[in-house]
Formats: structure tokens, C-alpha cells, sequence
């Protein structure tokens, strides 16, 4: 068994090295229902990962990488639905 703080240094290191791109797209295409999305889907951490944990640590190393992914995603689709906002509003009062 490793230490705890460590499983948990590890997941938010492998959470932030995943990319999150798509996320802002979702948010500019999809505007609210991508926001709707994005809080209603809970991301998963990968078994090669969680391979290399056992017991308490491997549930801390999940919880850890789950969050940290999430609060991304969450975030780079905030990131996106404000500009696609922005871009519609001017768009409808161009009249295009």
C-alpha cells in the first residue's frame, strides 16, 4: 500500500494531464444543454490506473481523479458556453 496523500497527488496529476478540449466545443455548440451535460455525466477514472492501487487508496486515487476531471470540465464548458452565448446574441440581433 502506497501512501494516501501520494494516490491522491497521482490522480489530480493524471486528471489535469487529460484533455479536455471537446468540453469547450460542447459548450459553445450546445450552449445550456452542454452545461446540462456536463454536470449530469460523471467521468470515469481508467482500470490501467486504478491497477496500481488496492483498497483505500485506490477508492482515495478514484475520488481524486473523478473530481478533479469533473471540476475541468465543468469549467472548459463554462469556458466555451460564454463565448457561443455572446456569438448567438450577435448573430440574432444581426438578423443573420
Amino acid at each position: 500500500m502506497t501512501n494516501n496523500n501520494s494516490a491522491v497527488l497521482h490522480a489530480e496529476s493524471e486528471a489535469t494531464s487529460y484533455s479536455v478540449a471537446a468540453w469547450f466545443f460542447i459548450g459553445f455548440l450546445l450552449g445550456v444543454f452542454g452545461l446540462l451535460i456536463v454536470y449530469l455525466r460523471s467521468p470515469k477514472a481508467p482500470a490501467t490506473l486504478l491497477a496500481n492501487y488496492a483498497g483505500d487508496d485506490r477508492y482515495l486515487f478514484e475520488k481524486a481523479y473523478i473530481e478533479t476531471l469533473k471540476a475541468r470540465q465543468v469549467k472548459t464548458t463554462w469556458i466555451g458556453c460564454i463565448p457561443g452565448f455572446i456569438v448567438s446574441i450577435i448573430l440574432l440581433s444581426s438578423g443573420v
